[in-house]
């Protein structure tokens, strides 16, 4: 066995037990992050006849059956690449086959897309004592689009994702394939490992059920934010990421594309010395630099020309070397012989398939040791330790009650995996800087840039009405230490001594600087597990590079795979590697705990996350499709690489549009006939609606123009079709099936 496969299987979930019922990606990609830790992950299938009805169609992954006979649709043996080759498959089985063996699995993972999930395993059937059954579907078990069917496009639409990306005066553009399903399989993997944490102490299981609705609407940094704060509703800003903040995007160089992210202003003056345009700060319309990143197009104007002459890959070594957050835009060619995930291993060759290379875990666990001998920790003092406040969220308790966690991330990734565990119940204390939520005093043109603050208002303690920090800092408690200062940090080492985990998401220069690199924590606590989230690893070429979301999407191969069709690659709307590395961590925290819980007294552990390579593991299945084909992946815009048509249409409103998917041929003999379509085209099979899907296009936008998009969203859900309105930050937060589920919480 190759050591790093041996070294997967022997990994911090050994010896549980788990069932995957061939379902959807985000069943799969459940299940693999389970395997890649090491779990006894079986992958099943139900053993179905006749023709498969349309809530299988991808709920297998795109193979289509008659009987039991596959046939292998597009993307299909990347995706099995990827995401199956650490389990071991058992092939097809009855219901009877599968009850027996669900009889004998801690968790069992079902899943299905684009249709609703019918379970086998819990309440509705097969049970045991204690099984943990989760669930994975569009749009979960309950409320009133709970028969629904939905693609990637209708995951975005619905979810108010799909409204950020694209050029303003075109139609809104879906991102990159499988994003939202990987996600629910992320979210999926987090409450499983949470239900076995409750299973420990009162014996009995849980059903964990997750939607891909529920999850992308969560997955929003700031979107909903604003606009609950006073009302601000973020749009499409082009090739650039939809928020404050400029140059924040993809930029064309004189030999390709870079990604800048440039959200500070003190980086903002460097990248301008470079490029020697500090004379835009005498600009008469320019007071500070913060005029220029909140008004792109007064920056444009002097940036592109420049960035046009400058050769890509050099500029990027260029603008790192001075701190300026920049990367190159890779395409999967480009990501197979990058660099830093060369020298890293990055990418391993696929179990059983060594002439293809795929992702490997990104989460890396090593041994947290110095040979000390020091006690466990200690139990809290109250004197110091003031009781936690009762949870907002989800009661007092919680699965991870008992769980200290001392919380030193910053921005987005690490925070939202912090907010996961306190919503579980763990007790988070965030470690501040004095000076983490903004300088003593604040401009108002800053305030109306970012829209954080409630109706436009800092108010007299900005610190404590910024919504960003609210709404990541919910269920935790917070002090301000200066961990560069001697008292501070003798606060802080006080606080390991108690902890069960201690994560920060820093360069990693950051924490040795501070005097408290894994050895000193080993030192402090021997048992404690330490996360630490670095863009780029501990390692490498790339290790000291400023990494922010927005460029490392580009870096991991996100926006080559998304574009309006047979254009330049397109930046995302949302820094999507920013949550991914936030959910990963959260699983990772849990395992790793697992871990520590099985080792009974032997050291703890540090686990490392790369952001990366945890946006890496989420473009497997296009690497190995392009390693076998030999072919980058086409940008398709918002059609589908099975089903046709489907796209975004304008609808009746300011900036509406309709996304739908006609998934089987049912369901297109009802689209021609409800959109008064050619009736000749209804005898059109998939492969000629792929050929004219243009023709199919420019009727269904005629036919769309003069309709409500949620009124018609709602037909044709009743017909089969699936279809969503594009909803935005209002829409998303009147959305009835959200509101059916209490999704939003409304705090004080």
């Amino acid at each position: 066995m190759p050591d790093y496969l041996a070294s997967m299987i022997r990994g911090a979930l050994e010896g549980l037990s788990v069932l995957e019922i061939r379902g959807s990606v985000a069943g799969s990609y459940c299940g693999k992050l389970f395997a890649d830790q090491g779990a006894d992950v079986v992958l099943a299938e139900l053993e179905r006849s006749g023709v498969v009805g349309t809530q299988e169609v991808e709920g297998i992954q795109g193979i289509e059956r008659i009987g039991t006979t596959p046939t292998t649709a597009p993307g299909r043996l990347g995706l099995d690449l990827a995401l199956d080759g650490v389990k071991q498959d058992i092939g097809l089985f009855s219901h009877q086959g599968l009850a027996e063996q669900i009889r004998g699995a801690d968790v069992v993972i079902e899943s299905s897309a684009p249709g609703p999930l019918r379970p086998l395993a819990g309440p509705t059937g097969v049970d045991h004592r204690g099984l943990v059954s989760v669930r994975i579907s569009p749009f979960g078990r309950v409320g009133p689009y709970a028969a629904w069917q939905a693609t990637d496009c209708i995951d975005y639409a619905i979810s108010g994702h799909l409204s950020l990306t694209g050029d303003p005066d075109r139609e809104p553009l879906q991102g990159p394939m499988h994003q939202p399903a990987y996600a629910a399989g992320l979210h999926a993997a987090i409450g499983a490992l949470a239900a076995l944490e409750a299973r420990r102490s009162s014996g009995r299981g849980q059903v964990v059920d997750v939607s891909h609705h529920e999850t992308m609407v969560a997955l929003h940094q700031f979107t909903l934010l604003r606009y609950t704060h006073n009302g601000n509703v973020l749009g499409r800003m082009g090739n650039r990421y939809a928020g404050p903040g400029t140059p924040i995007g993809l930029y064309r160089c004189a030999d390709g594309f870079i990604s800048l992210t440039v959200p500070r202003d003190d980086q903002l003056e460097r990248l301008l010395a470079v490029a020697g345009l500090l004379d835009l700060l005498a600009h008469p319309d320019v007071e500070s630099t913060y005029d220029l990143m909140h008004h792109p197009t007064l920056l444009d104007e002097h940036l592109l020309p420049w960035l046009a002459t400058q050769r890509a890959e050099q500029l990027v070594d260029t603008l790192q070397a001075v701190r300026v957050p920049a990367a190159p835009v890779r395409d999967m060619a480009g990501l197979l012989t990058d660099p830093h995930l060369v020298a890293r291993q990055g990418l391993i060759p696929a179990p059983g398939h060594s002439g293809v290379l795929v992702p490997r875990s990104p989460l890396r666990f090593s041994s947290l040791t110095n040979g000390s001998t020091a006690s466990p920790p200690a139990a809290s003092d109250p004197s110091v330790d003031p009781p936690r406040p009762d949870r907002l969220l989800g009661g007092p308790a919680g699965p991870l009650d008992g769980l200290r966690i001392l919380d030193l991330t910053r921005v987005w990734a690490g925070p939202l995996a912090t907010r996961i565990l306190a919503d579980l119940g763990a007790d988070v204390i965030m470690i501040e800087a004095p000076w983490a939520r903004g300088p003593a005093g604040i401009d108002q043109s800053s305030v109306e840039a970012t829209h954080y603050y409630p109706d436009d208002e800092p108010g007299e303690q900005h610190w404590n009405r910024i919504g960003f920090f609210n709404k990541y800092g919910i269920n935790k408690r917070s002090v301000a230490l200066d961990l560069s200062m001697d008292e501070g940090r003798a606060v802080f080492e006080g606080l390991v001594a108690q902890a069960d985990v201690v994560i920060e998401n820093y360069s990693p220069r950051v924490m040795p600087q501070l005097g408290l690199d894994e050895h000193r924590l080993a030192e402090l606590n021997p048992q404690v597990v330490y996360v630490t989230m670095p863009g780029f690893g501990r390692n490498g070429p790339a290790v000291d590079w400023v990494a922010y979301g927005p460029m490392i999407d580009s870096h991991a191969g996100l926006s080559v795979l998304q574009g309006y069709r047979d254009e330049a690659a397109r930046k995302g709307g949302v820094a999507w590697p920013d949550p991914v590395a936030g959910l990963h961590a959260a699983f990772g925290v849990l395992a790793a705990l697992s871990a520590r819980r099985r080792g009974g007294s032997v050291p703890g552990l540090v686990l490392e996350l790369a952001q990366l390579e945890a946006t890496l593991a989420m473009v497997g299945d296009a690497l190995a499709d392009h390693q076998l084909s030999g072919a980058e992946p086409s940008r398709r815009g918002n059609r589908h690489e099975l089903f046709a048509p489907q796209g975004v249409y304008p609808t009746v409103g300011d900036d509406a549009w309709l996304a739908l998917c006609v998934i089987d041929e049912a369901g297109w003999a009802a689209l021609v006939a409800i959109a008064d379509l050619d009736p000749s085209w209804g005898d059109w099979g998939r492969a000629r609606r792929h050929d004219d899907h243009h023709l199919i296009d420019e009727a269904l936008a005629t036919w769309t123009a003069a309709l409500d998009a949620a009124e018609v969203a709602g037909r044709l859900q009743a017909l089969g079709i699936a279809a969503a309105p594009v909803a935005d930050a209002p829409d998303v937060m009147a959305d009835p099936q959200l509101r059916a589920a209490e999704f939003f919480v409304e705090l004080d």
